[in-house]
This record gives C-alpha cells, sequence and structure tokens, in this order.
C-alpha cells in the first residue's frame, strides 16, 4: 500500500505538466498544426472568424501533386510510355505487394519511388532487351492512400493520407497525444523500395515550437507513440496493485459483515 501513494502522486503531476502540451495540440490543430501560427488569433478564428469554418484537408487529386517528389503506393495507377518503342507502351498499376509488371522487364518494385526513379529502374532493366531505351512514367490516377498511427494517441486509427502530411498532423488528426505520452521518442516506420526504414522522431520539440518537422510522409506509413516510464507505472498499478486490492467498503458498510466474523 505504500508505493501505490507515491505512484499515484506522480502520475497526477504528470498529468498536470501534460495539460500545458495538450492545450498546445488543440491550438496547433485549429491553426494546421503550424507551431508558427498556433498562437495567432487571426489564424484560430478562420475566415469570418468562425473556428468552426476550419477543416480537415481532403485527399489529394492527382492534378496537385508533385509527380517528381510523389512516392507511388499500392493501388496507383501509371503510364508507362516507350517513344521509341510505343509497342511496349503499357498502363499498369501498382499491385499491394508494391510491384509493377511490365511485359518488356517482367516484375520490379515501384511502390516507394518517385517517378524518376522507377524511371531510371525501368531503363536499366529493359536495356537487356532494348536498345538504349527511353521511358516516361506518368501517374493516371491515384488510390486512396492512409497512413496509420497507433500507441498513446486519442484515437489510434488511420488517416487518409495527403501529399505534405508530416507525422505530427497525422497525430492531431487521430486526437493528439495522451497525456502519457513520450512524444520525444515517436517512431516512425515508411517503405522506401523494397527496404522497410524506422527512425526515432522528437515531436516535443516540435509541439514546443523549438524545431520544425523536416518529414513528409508517404502512403501507408506507420507512426508509433510509445508510453513514458510514469505511463508504464500506471499499468503496472493497474495491474498489479489496483487489481489485487479488495473493493473499497461504502460509507456506513459494516466491515464485521464480511468474511463472516
Amino acid at each position: 500500500m505504500r508505493v501505490v501513494v507515491p505512484l499515484i502522486a506522480i502520475a497526477a503531476l504528470a498529468m498536470a505538466c501534460g495539460g500545458a502540451s495538450r492545450q498546445r495540440q488543440q491550438s496547433m490543430m485549429l491553426a494546421g498544426t503550424d507551431p508558427q501560427t498556433a498562437n495567432n488569433p487571426e489564424v484560430l478564428r478562420g475566415p469570418g472568424g468562425d473556428v468552426s469554418q476550419l477543416g480537415v484537408p481532403s485527399s489529394p487529386k492527382l492534378e496537385e501533386i508533385d509527380q517528381f517528389t510523389y512516392r507511388l503506393a499500392p493501388g496507383d495507377l501509371i503510364d508507362v510510355k516507350f517513344p521509341y518503342h510505343p509497342e511496349e507502351n503499357e498502363r499498369v498499376p501498382v499491385r499491394p505487394d508494391g510491384q509493377i509488371g511490365l511485359q518488356v522487364t517482367g516484375d520490379l518494385p515501384a511502390g516507394g519511388l518517385t517517378v524518376k526513379e522507377l524511371e531510371q529502374s525501368i531503363v536499366k532493366k529493359a536495356s537487356h532487351t532494348l536498345k538504349d531505351p527511353v521511358v516516361s512514367v506518368v501517374i493516371a490516377a491515384l488510390a486512396e492512400h492512409k497512413v496509420y498511427v497507433g500507441g498513446d494517441v486519442i484515437k489510434p486509427g488511420f488517416v487518409n493520407f495527403r501529399e505534405g502530411m508530416t507525422p505530427l498532423q497525422a497525430i492531431i488528426e487521430r486526437g493528439g497525444f495522451t497525456d502519457t505520452a513520450k512524444q520525444d521518442e515517436v517512431l516512425y516506420i515508411t517503405r522506401i523500395g523494397d527496404e522497410i526504414q524506422a527512425q526515432r522522431l522528437d515531436l516535443q520539440s516540435v509541439v514546443d515550437g523549438d524545431s520544425n518537422e523536416e518529414i513528409a510522409m508517404t502512403p501507408d506509413d506507420i507512426v508509433f507513440v510509445p508510453k513514458t516510464w510514469i505511463g508504464k507505472a500506471d499499468v503496472w498499478v493497474d495491474q498489479w496493485i489496483r487489481g489485487l486490492l479488495p473493493t473499497v467498503p461504502r460509507p456506513g458498510l459494516d466491515l464485521n459483515s464480511l468474511g463472516g466474523f
């Protein structure tokens, strides 16, 4: 019983300290998650001074994306053209495994690559059967893509992908961090070609306005927010202390009636 009181006291202190951070997140949500504008009243009010008019940007249209920086993802439809070998022209989808299949090259990775990177890959493989091939890749249609947010956020789940979306924006759209979230060690997982890459992000400094996000997410990326040690301690208290304690008696209950005394 002596362990419970200090742990509960520390948890209460941590929740109190997290209040300012939560207010900062809410301000960033209203201001489009830009730390530089989060405290600007004009931005927070939105058009016509009505906060309710501020909305979440919708999924991008084909004409809105930058085809030089956008990374292909499963479900995208692309046109692969060979100007000097038009018989090899094809329109193909990026399959769920991230690959495309062309008659002249067979299967090759496309998911996670930009248009230019895919063009270079096709040229390299097509050169085995074609002499000095020239390749042009154009995105014909975009699939509806998602990114996934889990861990210590208010509402874990997916977010519709938008060009230029950052990990913090995705977290904010799922309700923001919980009070026990470890904001300075957020795990970010992405796929580039056949490789899965993971890194730790310090989003606490972004929320505090001390730095800017430098990562733009790609479709099917994953953001996972771990618990702080106080959050883990609270789970431990739930599992090993609160769960073992008897129910607190109601006022006026005769304790002698319990256990047949």
